[in-house]
C-alpha cells in the first residue's frame, strides 16, 4: 500500500467513525443537530474527495468527475462559513441549509446531464 494509500484508508476509516459513533446520538439530540452532523460527516468527504481522490485520478490533479470545477471547493467554503449558525441562529441555518440542498440537487442535475443520463 503506497504512503497516499493509506492517508486515504485512515481518512475514511475517520469519517467512517464519526459516522458510526454520531448515530447514537441521534436519539437524544435535537433535529437540528442531526442535520449538522450529516454536514458534517459531508465536509469530510469532500474533504477526501478534493485532498486525495482528485490528485489520484490522473497525477495531475484535474478532477475530471470529481468535483474539478471547483463544485466541492465552493461547496466546502460555504459551510465553514455557515457552520457555526447551528448553534447561533437556527432559523438562519435552516434557511441557508435549504440553499445548500439546492445547489447540491442542482448541481447533480447539471453533472446527469452532461452524462447522458
Amino acid at each position: 500500500m503506497t504512503a497516499a494509500d493509506e492517508r486515504l484508508s485512515r481518512a475514511l476509516h475517520e469519517t467512517v467513525t464519526v459516522l458510526v459513533c454520531s448515530a447514537p446520538l441521534a436519539f437524544d439530540e435535537t433535529r437540528l443537530l442531526s442535520a449538522f452532523r450529516m454536514l458534517d460527516a459531508a465536509d469530510r468527504l469532500m474533504a477526501i474527495m478534493t485532498d486525495h481522490l482528485e490528485t489520484a485520478v490522473d497525477g495531475s490533479g484535474v478532477a475530471g468527475g470529481l468535483g474539478g470545477d471547483g463544485f466541492l471547493a465552493r461547496a466546502r467554503a460555504d459551510f465553514a462559513d455557515h457552520r457555526m449558525l447551528a448553534m447561533t441562529d437556527q432559523a438562519a441555518f435552516t434557511d441557508w441549509l435549504s440553499r445548500y440542498v439546492a445547489e447540491f440537487c442542482a448541481q447533480a442535475l447539471r453533472r446527469t446531464r452532461a452524462e447522458g443520463v
